[in-house]
């Protein structure tokens, strides 16, 4: 196989990625607006508990719980952290740091200092590799052309 098949391959790859991306959030979507219509019909045929296809499927009462937007936190001038520390929660706290923050700060800290200094080599793991840049090609020209220009 030729290199030019090989990079149509990948981009056909990247294509069904983003496609089963797309497909995914849609079918999210729906299960969940199935989910309420059938919780709304079980109620209404007063139904608690169905069978179909080898499954049990019953109505349950949850409660969810999730963070409020920040700006009705700073609009209350309360800090989330420190109002879960507050109340005893604070061990549900876990740091993090992002994986692509992590690789676009070192590789600045790098690039400004020559080298990864020995105290961060000593927990951060490095190695080079290839990787494939893909970009959507842009016909200048023809941009201009249809801006007039």
């Amino acid at each position: 196989m030729g290199l030019l098949e090989m990079v149509n391959e990948y981009q056909e790859l990247l294509e069904e990625k983003e496609g089963l991306a797309e497909a995914t959030k849609k079918n999210n979507k729906a299960i969940e607006e199935k989910k309420q219509e059938i919780a709304q019909q079980m109620i209404d045929d007063d139904c608690p508990k169905i069978s179909s296809g080898g499954y049990t499927f019953s109505l349950s009462d949850k409660t969810i719980y999730s963070k409020k937007s920040e700006e009705s936190l700073q609009e209350a001038g309360l800090d989330f952290l420190e109002v879960l520390r507050e109340q005893g929660l604070g061990d549900i706290i876990v740091e993090t740091v992002n994986s692509r923050t992590l690789q676009s700060t070192i590789k600045n800290l790098v690039e400004e200092q020559g080298e990864l200094p020995a105290e961060l080599a000593e927990v951060i793991n490095s190695y080079d590799t290839f990787d494939i840049v893909r970009r959507k090609e842009t016909n200048r020209a023809l941009k201009k052309a249809k801006k007039g220009e």
